[in-house]
């Protein structure tokens, strides 16, 4: 994690009243990009292991309740296409009381058709995500209106 985003997390915890020492320390695990969580090997830049089964078992569950992916008539798989395209560290934000990680996906040279902010909460291993795909919008994962307002934020500032 960088020190900026340590700083920042810590900040928005101590103004959300929040434990600011458990809630980075939940968080560690998580903060790396995306595809280290999913893809079940060796991170090539600095050899470590960052894959989280269970996170990755609950982000295909998500993009297989997709129904635009469903349609769309696209042989490649959507996340595959998610994790083609540049990925940074998520953002640790809070709402609504709850601390969350706020990731981005894209396809490769096609960021603004097809794109995923997700948040994902620690505490409770609950995921939430708005999906951008063919020009069009789904919310997936069943997001509360808090939730909701956190991935619309998040996205505004891409």
């Amino acid at each position: 994690m960088t020190r900026f985003a340590l700083i920042t997390g810590t900040l928005l915890l101590a103004l959300s009243g929040a434990d600011a020492a458990a809630a980075p320390a939940a968080n560690a695990p998580f903060n790396t990009q995306l595809f280290n969580l999913l893809e079940n090997k060796k991170n090539i830049v600095d050899g470590k292991h960052y894959y989280r089964k269970d996170f990755a078992q609950a982000f295909d569950a998500l993009l297989a309740s997709s129904k635009l992916s469903r349609v769309d008539e696209n042989k490649v798989s959507l996340k595959k296409r998610l994790l083609s395209g540049p990925a940074g560290e998520p953002d640790a934000v809070t709402e609504a009381g709850k601390q969350y990680l706020y990731y981005r996906a894209c396809q490769a040279h096609m960021c603004d058709e097809t794109n995923l902010g997700l948040v994902y909460e620690p505490a409770s291993g609950k995921m939430a995500a708005s999906l951008r795909l063919n020009g069009q919008q789904e919310y997936l994962g069943t997001p509360t209106p808090a939730e909701r307002a956190l991935l619309e934020r998040m996205q505004a500032q891409r």
